[in-house]
């Protein structure tokens, strides 16, 4: 009963550490990723514009259900695994080399926009592509997650690699 004891003090100290830790770190956050993808710029933005394509080319979204414009801007939610979901507005979109997309989910316990900056690559046919995302994380256990275990990058560098994937095919 001793070691039950210790094992469960143990488990609630480290819960209060990370807590702790988590509380310390900044709410708001802001990074960025860039990449070079082997694909001419206008394809690769209508390849991120396309949100209905999602499903196709992104491994992590199993569907996307488009809703009905919210003042003529693309309303959209995307079905993960295990039952989750994530609704997106986006908010500015200027073909080939701007977009801008907001996690639209009001109570949710994470949120932000993500930027999307197309250029001409390197190279004849390929584009630079830089998502600058400026979010906010709440509880400060998700905020220890994120900084200490996931990687404050994680999302943005895995939409990347599928980018990289799929625009070449495109």
């Amino acid at each position: 009963m001793k070691i039950f004891g210790f094992l469960l003090s143990l488990l609630v100290l480290a819960g209060v550490i990370v807590y702790i830790d988590g509380a310390q770190l900044p709410y708001d956050h802001t990074v960025s990723v860039t990449v070079i993808v082997a694909a001419p710029q206008d394809k690769v933005f209508a390849l991120i514009a396309n949100v209905a394509n999602g499903a196709n080319w992104r491994p992590e979204v199993k569907s996307v259900n488009t809703l009905t414009p919210d003042q003529g801007r693309a309303h959209w939610v995307e079905h993960l695994a295990h039952g989750r979901y994530m609704t997106f507005l986006a908010l500015n979109t200027a073909a080939p080399n701007h977009r801008e997309v907001q996690l639209d989910e009001p109570r949710a316990a994470y949120g932000g926009v993500w930027t999307y900056e197309l250029s001409a690559g390197p190279t004849s046919g390929t584009t630079t592509l830089q998502i600058t995302e400026k979010g906010f994380i709440k509880p400060p256990v998700y905020r220890f997650v994120m900084t200490h275990v996931v990687g404050s990058t994680h999302f943005l560098d895995q939409y990347m690699k599928d980018i990289q994937a799929a625009a070449p095919k495109q």
